[in-house]
């Protein structure tokens, strides 16, 4: 009887040392297999160790999105050497995350002139982002970036931020001159080239980018001797104001002197192509201003720069915009862009602004 007694007391025994150590290395290939989980999924630089059924997560990483995607796929990985148990396990998530400021509306911009300068701007969740698109904006076009107003901020609408950000700088890499605009889902490019394959070719990339990305791209792309293509609705107020202003610039309506008719072939292309930007912003109002410089009377000047706005507004209506969406405003004199006492000033004086705003 104390034979067998002694002999059962071995076996149990034994068969606990088997199944700690069989214990222990279900254990490492679960650590194993997390940390492989990891370095496919991009997160080779947070460490896994195992403290019995818990894994715990260690390192740095850039957002909360991020730490929060480490820790569920940890969670979900299984252990390939334990048959069908697949090992469950506890996560310590250890990672830390820098404290970034929320920025809300999560916008990026980038402009290339017609001498090939670019200058980028706007927001991208963290400083490997930023160094990541520097990195490519200096390989895109081909010249250093002469301003790199880019700041870290928590805010982004998902992780295909960045990447967009990337592909809106190869389509504006095509062009002459343009820009782009992005505000959280939405973008719009806008600029100029001689050729109309290029056209073709950034509407092509806009269709391509990734999900709600692609259902807020508008693009509005001048190829002389054609006419301007629009595609996409822009959904983005301050995108819209930026078109507007874009395809403005320095350029002016003109008009008769003293007078509310509009001359000039250039001041009629000028409108023919911010009817189509109307157009293209139909969910908002567009309010236009009639000034001014200070020679005469006063009141007289109001009444003249309200005719020039309601000019203009006949104008746009006669192009399809709809009168109701557009409102008018004579300012007169006020708020003078440059000095009255030079004629070039005086010139400056005399304009019309368009300002977006949502519709009620």
């Amino acid at each position: 009887m104390s034979k067998w007694f002694t002999a059962g007391i071995i076996v149990a025994i034994v068969a606990a040392i088997l199944a700690w150590l069989f214990g222990i290395q279900k254990v490492q290939q679960l650590e194993r297999d997390i940390k492989s989980s990891l370095s496919i999924a991009g997160y080779e630089n947070i460490s896994v160790e195992m403290d019995g059924f818990t894994a715990r997560l260690s390192g740095e990483l850039e957002t909360n999105e991020a730490s929060d995607a480490v820790a569920t796929l940890a969670q979900t990985t299984t252990c390939t050497a334990c048959w069908n148990d697949g090992l469950w396990h506890n996560i310590d998530n250890q990672i830390s995350v820098p404290d970034l400021p929320l920025q809300n509306p999560y916008t990026f911009s980038g402009v290339k002139n017609a001498s090939g300068s670019v200058t980028l701007s706007g927001f991208v969740p963290s400083q490997t982002a930023k160094e990541d698109i520097i990195l490519k904006a200096n390989r895109i076009f081909n010249t250093k970036i002469v301003d790199r107003t880019i700041q870290i901020a928590r805010g982004a609408p998902d992780g295909d931020f960045v990447n967009v950000v990337e592909a809106y700088m190869e389509e504006l890499a095509l062009l002459d001159k343009g820009r782009f605009s992005q505000e959280g889902f939405d973008g719009l490019i806008s600029g100029t080239s001689t050729d109309l394959n290029v056209r073709n070719r950034i509407n092509q990339i806009g269709a391509n980018l990734p999900g709600q990305y692609a259902k807020g791209f508008a693009a509005n792309i001048d190829v002389p001797q054609t006419a301007a293509e629009n595609v996409g609705q822009v959904r983005s107020e301050v995108i819209c104001q930026t078109l507007f202003n874009d395809l403005k610039g320095d350029n002016r309506i003109l008009f008769e002197t003293g007078r509310a008719n509009i001359k000039g072939a250039a001041s009629f292309d000028l409108m023919n192509k911010l009817a189509s930007a109307v157009n293209q912003c139909s969910a908002f109002r567009v309010e236009i201003d009639g000034y001014t410089d200070n020679v005469g009377d006063r009141s007289s000047n109001e009444r003249l720069s309200l005719a020039r706005a309601e000019e203009v507004k006949n104008y746009l209506a006669n192009q399809q915009v709809e009168p109701n969406r557009m409102t008018t405003r004579g300012l007169g004199e006020s708020n003078p862009r440059a000095s009255n006492e030079t004629e070039e000033g005086r010139a400056l004086n005399r304009r019309i602004n368009f300002t977006v705003t949502r519709a009620q």
